[in-house]
């Protein structure tokens, strides 16, 4: 039993230790990317002050169709999605619509919630935290399976984690000593207690985040075990998949800063779940506006909600109206979806916690679970440190191999010297 003890062990150290060694700056990469993602919106924020500092307190007369009025009249085009102000980002964003496969950034409009003057425009596809998610996501690849490369690397780096914890479990007790113990002399074992320490107290965050991450990228592994059905998809009063349609293909996409709800979620490719009959397609009939749908969508929600985007009708759909828990971190962008019919404001389908199957539910929160947003900021903090500490991981790891190596090396010299001198005297 020892024997196959030790022989595990081995093998799992041979493993842990190559990983490492060959895919360590790739690691590094995606884990300071993530660092970075972990509080995107606060650095954007921070990088552009013009865009994103109101001159006041909101007027309430500027409300939804306001903003996006005031937006698409600065812009000359049609709006593809509202984010109304909040502790993050205080004024009103719009984005502007798009056709998926048209050539063209991803530009948005800042308003002051204070004045509804227009603050500036951009293309978010080229700034620093939309480049970042592209390195986190697709390693700058996604043309050429960028995205699913990364989902690999994930199971590799869960892997590494879980067994790093085997590795470094105290077989003899002494659990505490074992997590806080650095020695600093010889050299090989200062960097590997560093990497020791540093590993087992982000190991479980690091392996929570690993596997939010391919279950973000590899939805379909799980939708089976967690019984969902394969593909995913509810037939919707007339209108509702359109609508859902729709806004996959036209509103600001997932690799813009702040991407479209729709999309971002796993398990968020099905039709929202009816929740009542509409009374007659959007197309006919007065429409309503923005604040009306989004009036419509709050009064079916209930209370403790709030308003993270809202997107427009296309085609023949409804506004779309994505919600959070009120205490909830505003990165958290969407928990809630529904759609309202642009004519009535009937609620043509509803996605939501009490729509969802516990399983459906479960995969639903790896994308706020991965950036730690569904924990808050203590999540959010816990994923921050946890990206930071592969490059240290990866550095302390490298320079331990290097000085055995050295050391080896050395042995190695001296017995061939001993060895010759033993020679030497034999022969005389």
């Amino acid at each position: 039993m020892s024997l196959t003890i030790a022989s595990a062990r081995a093998s799992f150290l041979f493993l842990h230790r190559w990983i490492g060694l060959l895919l360590g700056l790739v690691l590094v990469l995606i884990g300071l990317t993530g660092s970075i993602l972990s509080f995107q919106r606060e650095i954007d924020a921070a990088l552009n002050p013009a865009l994103f500092r109101a001159s006041g307190p909101a007027d309430p007369a500027i409300g939804y169709a306001a903003a996006l009025r005031i937006a698409e009249a600065a812009s000359g085009n049609p709006g593809g999605m509202v984010r109304p102000p909040d502790a993050v980002w205080p004024v009103w964003s719009v984005y502007d619509r798009r056709v998926r496969g048209t050539p063209g950034g991803f530009w948005s409009t800042h308003v002051d919630p204070a004045t509804g003057a227009v603050l500036g425009r951009r293309d978010i596809s080229e700034s620093f935290v939309a480049t970042t998610r592209q390195l986190h996501e697709a390693l700058l690849l996604r043309a050429w399976s960028g995205r699913e490369i990364v989902g690999w690397i994930g199971v590799i780096l869960l892997f590494s984690s879980l067994s790093g914890i085997y590795l470094w479990w105290p077989r003899g007790g002494g659990f505490w000593r074992a997590a806080t113990l650095v020695r600093r002399r010889p050299f090989i074992r200062l960097n590997l207690d560093l990497h020791a320490v540093i590993g087992i107290w982000i190991a479980v965050v690091m392996s929570v985040v690993s596997f939010s991450g391919i279950a973000i990228i590899f939805p379909g592994w799980f939708r089976p075990l967690l019984g969902i059905a394969e593909p995913a998809r509810r037939e919707g009063p007339p209108g509702a998949e359109a609508a859902a349609r729709g806004q996959r293909a036209e509103a600001p996409g997932r690799g813009a800063l702040e991407g479209a709800t729709q999309g971002q979620v796993p398990g968020a490719g099905e039709a929202p779940r009816t929740r009542r009959e509409p009374r007659g397609p959007a197309a006919e009939g007065p429409r309503i506006d923005a604040d009306a749908a989004v009036a419509a969508a709050l009064a079916a929600a209930g209370p403790g909600q709030t308003v993270t985007t809202l997107t427009p009708p296309m085609g023949p759909g409804g506004w779309s109206v994505s919600l959070r828990p009120s205490g909830s971190d505003p990165e958290v962008r969407v928990r809630s979806q529904f759609q309202i019919d642009a004519a009535t404001g009937a609620v043509l389908a509803e996605r939501s916690p009490r729509t969802r199957s516990a399983g459906e539910e479960a995969l639903a929160m790896q994308r706020w679970l991965h950036g730690g947003a569904l924990l808050g900021w203590t999540g959010r903090i816990l994923v921050f440190l946890s990206g930071l500490a592969l490059p240290v991981l990866f550095v302390t790891g490298l320079l331990a191999w290097l000085a055995r190596r050295r050391s080896r090396a050395r042995i190695a010299v001296q017995r061939m010297a001993a060895q010759a001198g033993a020679g030497a005297g034999a022969a005389e």
